[in-house]
């Protein structure tokens, strides 16, 4: 997690968090790096039993990254995407979308965690 500080800063992701929040993207962006470096890293250790060992975390790293392009697309959630915003009269279920989107991805990181640090 070094190597990405705002892994650890998701508190910074929460249902008021505005669309708009880079530091919220930031924040989600960082996990998800740190989830897929450390996939990358446990394949890498013993390639010919990575599934068998390591077959949660790494299922739960590649939801990770789904839920990253979740955020990205359609809504342009937390400066994720260069994309315009959604009207004014989207924004409010934008924002829940994207609200839950984070959510879902805060309780992954935290499966995340307790996998690779048992």
């Amino acid at each position: 997690m070094d190597a990405h500080p705002g892994a650890g800063n998701l508190d910074k992701c929460t249902r008021r968090t505005p669309l708009t929040s880079k530091a919220c993207g930031r924040a989600l962006a960082a996990a998800v790096k740190v989830a897929t470096g450390t996939a990358r890293r446990l394949r890498k250790r013993d390639p010919e039993y990575a599934d068998l060992l390591y077959g949660a975390a790494l299922l739960t790293a590649g939801e990770m990254q789904e839920m990253l392009t979740r955020l990205r697309d359609p809504i342009p959630c937390y400066g994720l995407s260069d994309a315009p915003q959604p009207p004014p009269p989207l924004r409010a279920e934008a924002q829940e979308i994207c609200a839950e989107a984070a959510d879902i991805t805060k309780s992954t990181w935290r499966i995340f965690l307790a996998q690779v640090e048992r």
